[in-house]
């Protein structure tokens, strides 16, 4: 009986020393290098058809940066690095129809894709090359499709600049 109460005693301890040595390799924060800690995001080049985008998607990038932490958005002369990208889709497609009627559109889906270059200035080594990223939303048509559409764009530049942050703050 003494040993099984021994052996119940040393079980939290035994469990503890292999939760430690599982997480060990384990880092919280970014995987990037000390020296690489600011950020230049430059206007994001628009090569879609649609009007006015490359000013909110390049603000919706600046934004996830900040409240992601890793790199800090500056300007150009104080940057470690430098996030160039240009909007090379714009699209939405049919998620959901009313009904049995195939013309009564009723959920749609909004992507926007951009293609980026994540450099550090002070080698120009390119530590992301020409990555394809893209970000969508869903939305409900309400009222007239470009009105919907147009509520809908602000998710979407933000799912965009969230997978581009994820891409660049994870590339090691």
């Amino acid at each position: 009986m003494r040993k099984n109460l021994r052996r119940a005693k040393r079980l939290p301890a035994l469990v503890l020393v292999f939760l430690t040595a599982a997480c060990g390799a384990y880092r919280l924060g970014t995987t990037l290098p000390p020296h690489l800690r600011t950020v230049y995001v430059p206007p994001f080049e628009n090569e879609t058809y649609e009007p006015g985008i490359s000013a909110d998607v390049t603000n919706a990038v600046i934004t996830r940066f900040r409240q992601d932490g890793n790199l800090r958005p500056v300007n150009e002369s104080e940057a470690d690095t430098v996030v160039t990208g240009k909007i090379t889709g714009w699209n939405r497609r049919v998620l959901g129809y009313t009904g049995q009627d195939r013309d009564n559109v009723e959920e749609y889906r909004l992507y926007v894709t951009a293609v980026i270059v994540f450099r550090e200035l002070t080698t120009g080594e390119e530590l992301i090359s020409g990555q394809s990223i893209r970000g969508y939303t869903d939305f409900y048509l309400e009222g007239d499709l470009a009105s919907a559409e147009e509520a809908a764009r602000p998710a979407a530049f933000r799912d965009l600049a969230r997978n581009i942050v994820d891409a660049v703050v994870s590339i090691w």
